[in-house]
């Protein structure tokens, strides 16, 4: 029997979206029971970036940094602790994306001490 995971509405737009600009995508599982995944998606592309992901889902816009970074916070704290950056051959990011609705998510990168906000996709 094949083993097979299935994504939830937002990984999958997400994965779509990565997947279209040349990622290859795995979804992680947890290796405990927990409804709250420390990461959704692992996307890798060329075999010289890889990126972990987190999604997160709100039902109004997030007005300026400050409320972006408590709305973060814990998951910030986790990728650093889970995935800390080492110098190597390949390019290695944590980002947490938030989702809106079914077209829209705000991008933001997970620095050592903030959470810095990219290209919208």
């Amino acid at each position: 029997m094949k083993n097979t995971v299935r994504l939830s509405p937002i990984e999958r737009a997400a994965t779509v979206l990565l997947e279209e600009k040349g990622y290859a995508v795995v979804p992680m599982i947890p290796c405990f029971a927990t409804r709250n995944k420390p990461v959704h998606l692992m996307a890798l592309r060329n075999t010289t970036e890889l990126l972990y992901l987190k999604l997160k889902e709100t039902p109004r816009p997030l007005s300026d940094k400050s409320i972006v970074e408590q709305f973060c916070h814990n998951d910030a704290m986790n990728l650093r602790r889970l995935f800390p950056l080492s110098p190597g051959t390949m390019a290695f990011r944590r980002e947490i994306w938030i989702f809106r609705d079914t077209s829209h998510f705000t991008r933001y990168e997970v620095l050592a001490n903030e959470v810095r906000e990219v290209l919208h996709v």
